[in-house]
Order: C-alpha cells, then sequence, then structure tokens
C-alpha cells in the first residue's frame, strides 16, 4: 500500500508499506524506516502496489521469494505478532505453520545467536513450539544457508518441504474451463463453507475464524447445493495478487473434476477484482495436487520448510 499524503509542512510525501490500520483518524502504514502514522484528513491518494520486480520475467515470476512469503502473511494472518528486527514472529493457538513460525525476511537486528534465544522464549511464553518458515530456490538450499544452517546445525528438525506455485490469473481460468456446477461466492466465511472445509479446519473453526476475520479481502466458495457443500476453497486478495487456500473435496466426490472446478471458480474471483496473479501452498509430496496445479498453469516459484526446536511438538499443517 501507498499512502499520499501532505506533512505538517504541506509538502506532498508517500508512506509506501503495509497498511496496518485505518479508522476515521489516522491510517498507519507499516515502512521499512518504521511505523508511519498519517491523519485521515491528511491522506491525498492511497493505493494497492505489488511486490518490486527482483528477477525477469512474467509479472508471477518477477517479485522476489522474500516479498512474496511477507506478501502471502495476508492470507492467513496471524492472531498475535511481533517485528524483531526483519523477523516477524507470529502465533494463533498453534493452528497451521504458516501463522506459528518465525518468518525471516532480513537483519533480525541483532546476532543472530541472541535472536535465535529471544524466539524460544517468545514462543515458550505461549505455550508453543518454536518454528521458524525457512525458504529459498529449494527447501535443501534453505536449510543449508543462513538461519537455516544455524537451525540445523543446532539440531532443529526439518519438517516437509512445501512448494509456493504462481500462475496468471488468466491463464488459471483459460485452462479450468467452466465450473458447470452450482456455485456460491461470498465474501464472509460461513458456518456452511466451514462445514465442507478438512476435518483439521473444522477442530479448528474458532481459531480459523478468528484468523479469516483479519483476512482484509477474501472470497469463500461452496459447489453444490446440499447442507454440507461438495467442495469449497478459498481467496485472499492484496497488492495485485491473490491466493488460493484451503481447497477440498468431500471424500465421496473426488475423481470428478470437483478440485478443478473450484479452483477455477476461484480464479475466475481473482480476475474479477483485478488479480494479475496467483499464489497458492502445497506440500511437496501431495503428488496429486502438485499435478493438478501444474496442469492449471501453476509453476515452482520458491520452496520453503519448517524447522522445529528439537524438544517441542508439531505445529499442524503448512
Amino acid at each position: 500500500m501507498v499512502l499520499r499524503y501532505r506533512d505538517a509542512d504541506g509538502a506532498l510525501t508517500d508512506a509506501l508499506g503495509e497498511l496496518l490500520s485505518f479508522d476515521d483518524e489516522v491510517a498507519v502504514v507499516r515502512t521499512r524506516r518504521g511505523d508511519v502514522r498519517v491523519p485521515r484528513d491528511a491522506i491525498v491518494t492511497g493505493k494497492e502496489v505489488p511486490p518490486a520486480a527482483k528477477r525477469p520475467g512474467r509479472p508471477h515470476r518477477v517479485v522476489g521469494a522474500a516479498d512474496l512469503q511477507e506478501l502471502m502473511v495476508g492470507g492467513m494472518p496471524p492472531l498475535e505478532s511481533h517485528w524483531q528486527g526483519r523477523w516477524l514472529l507470529r502465533a494463533a493457538n498453534g493452528y497451521t505453520g504458516r501463522a506459528n513460525s518465525v518468518l525471516p525476511l532480513g537483519d533480525p537486528g541483532m546476532p543472530v545467536a541472541d535472536a535465535i534465544t529471544a524466539i524460544e522464549r517468545w514462543y515458550d511464553s505461549r505455550g508453543l513450539p518454536g518454528l521458524v518458515q525457512v525458504y529459498g530456490p529449494t527447501a535443501a538450499e534453505a536449510l543449508n544457508s543462513g538461519i537455516g544452517r544455524d537451525l540445523v546445525a543446532a539440531e532443529w528438525r526439518a519438517m516437509p518441504d512445501v512448494l509456493v506455485m504462481t500462475a496468471p490469473t488468466d491463464a488459471v481460468v483459460a485452462a479450468a474451463g467452466s465450473p458447470e456446477h452450482d456455485v456460491a461466492v461470498t465474501e464472509r466465511v460461513s458456518d456452511r463453507w466451514i462445514a465442507g472445509a478438512t476435518a483439521r479446519e473444522r477442530d479448528n473453526s474458532g481459531t480459523l475464524t478468528q484468523i479469516l476475520g483479519r483476512v482484509r479481502d477474501g472470497r469463500y466458495v461452496t459447489l453444490g447445493t446440499d447442507r454440507i457443500p461438495d467442495a469449497v476453497g478459498r481467496l485472499a486478495l492484496g497488492r495485485g495478487w491473490a491466493g488460493i487456500f484451503a481447497v477440498h473435496v468431500q471424500p465421496s466426490l473426488r475423481r470428478q473434476g470437483l478440485a478443478r472446478r473450484t479452483v477455477g471458480v476461484l480464479a475466475r474471483a481473482a480476475q474479477a477484482a483485478g488479480a494479475q496473479a496467483t499464489y497458492l501452498q502445497v506440500e511437496a509430496g501431495n503428488t496429486a495436487a502438485v499435478t493438478l496445479y501444474e496442469s492449471l498453469g501453476f509453476e515452482t516459484h520458491h520452496e520453503y520448510a519448517y524447522l522445529r526446536h528439537p524438544s517441542q511438538a508439531s505445529t499442524s499443517g503448512i
């Protein structure tokens, strides 16, 4: 987000970063130089901007891994967070790795050994396992460089690799074809959507509902007309991107193309919202899902893995 506003001297200036809050009196933007508070009546214009290009290629490929990782936080936002330098500490009652791990986006602002001790204390005080998400061109490279290498040396345990896949939204729409199914798309999560989700999501529906309440611009898709939907999925929109999450087909209805149709409906919703590029995250070992996404035009952008403190139990989910 970039807000253009007039400062105390009347000069135009910009605040570029993550919009943390916006009310009748003030907007707060987290920039690289810190949080900037902008009086509402000083704002001239505001718009979302995609991350800067870091490499050549089509729009879904040019964004750097760190920028895409930071953007994806908005799709599964934590209930509690803390910046330790450029390390983002996230917590959400232990539900999903994405919302309960450290995301190292740069310098932690202190020696790495001290930073590791600090995150151990932060998570321990919340009764959560210390978990760090490391990313790179491949998960193996992430585990063998930087903070990943330091944690592996300290006997932190690696969890299964996850692929971050991206695609041009228009290409996904074209590949998915017509949904040919009863479809509903809403902007807020409903009890019916939860009823069609995975058992893990239903078991954690309280925390999940809180998390989804923090998604700034979401879409929730259900297929079918029964009380329990045939399939569900959701979308998180922001900065010209759309994130696809929680695609789930009822077990008795699998192998009928419903997952493909669900992704197609989500891509159409992304297209209608102006999102040119789409991302998703999938475990590398989920061959069926990876094959489906590749057939829809998705490519692996980068990979990540979690490293878990050696003395603690696992956090659920990717």
